[in-house]
Order: C-alpha cells, then sequence, then structure tokens
C-alpha cells in the first residue's frame, strides 16, 4: 500500500457536530477541499451522486438515516468511505485510519509539488528540531561539507527567524562543491526556489508544532509545509532538556499529518553530562522506540560544535559528522 495520500474532495456525515468539525478542520490542515458536510444520510448521498471527483466520506452509522445497505453499492474507484465509529477523534488516530485505509496510486500529498520525471535523482534533506537546539546551523554546515567531499551539495539558510549560515562560514575556503545559499525572505515565497544540485541540505529552523505548519496560512507555514513535503529525509534535532523531549514527543506524534512516510533521523544534541542530563539521553533512547537516531555526547561536542567557529584552521571534520552522513545516506537509498 501507498503510504502517501493525495488531494482529496471530502464529504462528512456525522451526527455529533462537535466531532464533524474537528475532522472537518484537520481534513482542510492537509490542503483537501470539503465538498460537502451532511448532518443526515439523504444530504450526503446527494452529494455523493453529484461528485465527479475522487472523493472520501468520513461518516459514522449513527448519521440520521444512515443504511449501510445503500453506502455498498456507492463505494467504489471514485469513493473511499471511511467509518470512524471506533476512532478517537484525536488528528493521530484520524490520519493513522486515513492513511491505513486508502491504497493512493499517487504519490503526492496536498500542497507538495510536483517532481518531474527528469528531477527524480534529485535529494532533500531538511535542518529541523526543537527551539533552542543548540547546533543546528553548525551540523548542517558541517554535514554539507562531509557530502560536498564527493559530490555537489547546496545549503540553503531557510530559516525564518535567525539566518546564521553565512556567518558560520564566515572567510572559510568551503569545499569547491559546496554552494551555499541564503534564502530571500522579503520575497515570502512559500516554496524553496528550484536548482539544478542533485543534493541539497535547507536548515528550515526550528520547527512549530505539526498541527500548526498545517493550518498556518501565511507564506511561512506553506514554506515549512511545502519543505517537509519535497524532502527525502528529516533531520530533526533535539534540545537535551524536558521540554526539548516534550516537544520531540509531539512531533513524533504528529507525524502521520504529513501523510507522506519521509525518513526522519533524530540527533539528541546533549548540553551536559549531569545525571539529569544521562536520565535525559535515556527518554530520548525510549521514545526512539527503534527509529534511526544518534547522540552526540556531552565530551564530543568540544569535537563537533565550536570547531565551526570562526579561527584560522577552517572546518574540522570530526568522525561524528560522517557518521551521520552515513546514517542519512542510507535512508536517502
Amino acid at each position: 500500500m501507498h503510504a502517501d495520500i493525495p488531494p482529496l474532495h471530502v464529504i462528512t456525515a456525522m451526527s455529533d457536530a462537535d466531532d464533524e468539525d474537528f475532522v472537518a478542520q484537520l481534513l482542510h490542515s492537509q490542503g483537501w477541499h470539503i465538498r460537502h458536510r451532511a448532518v443526515e444520510w439523504e444530504s450526503a448521498k446527494a452529494a455523493i451522486a453529484s461528485s465527479t471527483e475522487r472523493t472520501i466520506l468520513i461518516y459514522s452509522s449513527d448519521v440520521r438515516g444512515f443504511l449501510g445497505i445503500e453506502l455498498a453499492p456507492l463505494v467504489g474507484e471514485n469513493l473511499f468511505a471511511i467509518c470512524i465509529d471506533d476512532v478517537p477523534i484525536a488528528a493521530h488516530p484520524l490520519m493513522t485510519c486515513i492513511r491505513e485505509r486508502i491504497n493512493a496510486p499517487q504519490p503526492l500529498p496536498s500542497r507538495a509539488l510536483p517532481i518531474s520525471a527528469a528531477n527524480s535523482s534529485k535529494r532533500s534533506v531538511l535542518v529541523t528540531g526543537t527551539s533552542g537546539a543548540p547546533g543546528r546551523s553548525a551540523l548542517a554546515l558541517a554535514l554539507a561539507q562531509e557530502f560536498a567531499i564527493t559530490r555537489k551539495v547546496e545549503l540553503i539558510d531557510a530559516d525564518i527567524h535567525s539566518q546564521s549560515l553565512e556567518y558560520l562560514a564566515g572567510d572559510k575556503e568551503l569545499t569547491p562543491k559546496l554552494q551555499l545559499s541564503t534564502l530571500n525572505l522579503a520575497a515570502r515565497s512559500p516554496v524553496i526556489p528550484e536548482s539544478d544540485v542533485l543534493l541539497r541540505l535547507i536548515d528550515i529552523g526550528a520547527l512549530p508544532p505539526l498541527a500548526d505548519v498545517l493550518s498556518d496560512r501565511r507564506w511561512q507555514g506553506a514554506l515549512m509545509h511545502s519543505s517537509l513535503m519535497q524532502s527525502q529525509c528529516i533531520l530533526y534535532i533535539a534540545q537535551s532538556d524536558g521540554l526539548g523531549l516534550l516537544r520531540l514527543e509531539k512531533f513524533i506524534q504528529e507525524l502521520p499529518l504529513l501523510t507522506t512516510n519521509v525518513p526522519v533521523l533524530f540527533i539528541l544534541n546533549q548540553v551536559g553530562a549531569t545525571r539529569l542530563d544521562k536520565a535525559l539521553s535515556e527518554r530520548f533512547v525510549l521514545l526512539m522506540d527503534g527509529r534511526a537516531h544518534f547522540t552526540i555526547p556531552y565530551e564530543m561536542r568540544g569535537g563537533l560544535i565550536p570547531s565551526l567557529t570562526k579561527n584560522n584552521s577552517g572546518l574540522w571534520r570530526p568522525r561524528e559528522i560522517a557518521k551521520i552522513a552515513a546514517l542519512i545516506t542510507s535512508q536517502l537509498r
């Protein structure tokens, strides 16, 4: 079954007005078109009969006048019917249910830009994480340097709050195959401009809750959404404190909202070596539950982050960067 869900027209038919409103708002945040919101079965049937587009029916069996025997003949290639009687009215279980029920023949989710056959070999790695996570941009720069040893790489600073990659690079002589670009925020573009470079690392900055990103109709929300949907790998860096891990846990819970199976590599950048820090590291490993992850221990940070500051020796290549780059490469294949 394909994991991606293309844009669909939606008809809701539910007896509980509050539940119906939640479902409609959730699917609208995915960019889907809410074609009809029915409070009784006859109205839903009329909307189904007049629909000429690929449509999904989200319904509860207690909607007034509902007869299952009338629904069965209507279900076909252009109509998916999903009963949510036993599904909790919450974003995660609803989107999980929809993903399991729909075998989507098209690979593009909502708001994603079409990828032509000529661009199918292009790869984008999105670098993001929790607010306050230390070393995100420095890590992106070091990874870009690592990849640029063997191929042409573009590193894009698309952080809408604090663009710092040019400062971190300073006057260093970067690897010739590394191209550093800064997104023009004044243009308010909802997408990252296309380029001919086959591998791009995009530093998008700290990631708000996914539900907020998907419902944000401003250009900033559209930029983050399109970047998430177009990436072939997400590098998520978590801050090593209680709040950082809470945000990480929320991100994991909301991942089904993306409606794609983009691989995510999680990194914990530890900020200390106390008993509390070790407990946080253990909690991070438990949250991973088999997911691809990497922990940068406190004693190693001296070889990762400070080496990327301005000095005469340029950018150093610690072995931890090579390991992370290898993990990303395995996810891109």
